[in-house]
């Protein structure tokens, strides 16, 4: 048999350099795309931290509200009381003048303690250990 009379086997060669080419360019493309969103989520992690850290400030530097002062006054007077009722009567005519002294301890060692001005002053996020700090205040640890 002669070449003439074989049929002519196709060449395949060029088709797949071809797709080969094409699979190149979109795994091209697919790598860029990839390494956009990679860094679109960076971004956004970046970005959601900076957030949290900044409604941790916000949190941080809120003071006390209307009714948080209030239960922090409510137990400094009742502080004061307890610590008078402990060394005198009610009926004793120093009663009155203990008590304020007492209350302008607590008032004193409390903004000391907290760091501020006015006792409405405490952070919020210190209600709760203001509150500990009355209900466990003691003069002697002050004299």
């Amino acid at each position: 048999m002669s070449l003439m009379n074989e049929p002519a086997t196709p060449d395949y060669l060029p088709m797949i350099e071809k797709q080969l080419q094409m699979s190149e360019q979109q795994g091209a493309v697919l790598r860029s795309l990839f390494e956009g969103i990679r860094q679109m989520r960076d971004d956004v992690n970046e970005k959601v931290e900076e957030v949290q850290i900044m409604v941790q400030e916000v949190r941080d530097s809120v003071v006390l509200n209307d009714h948080e002062a209030f239960m922090v006054r409510a137990a400094v007077h009742a502080k004061s009381v307890e610590l008078t009722k402990d060394r005198f009567k009610d009926s004793d005519e120093k009663f009155n003048a203990v008590v304020g002294r007492h209350r302008r301890m607590i008032w004193s060692k409390l903004k000391d303690r907290f760091e501020v001005a006015k006792y409405s002053h405490v952070r919020r996020i210190d209600y709760q250990e203001s509150i500990e700090f009355v209900q466990s205040f003691r003069p002697e640890d002050y004299i």
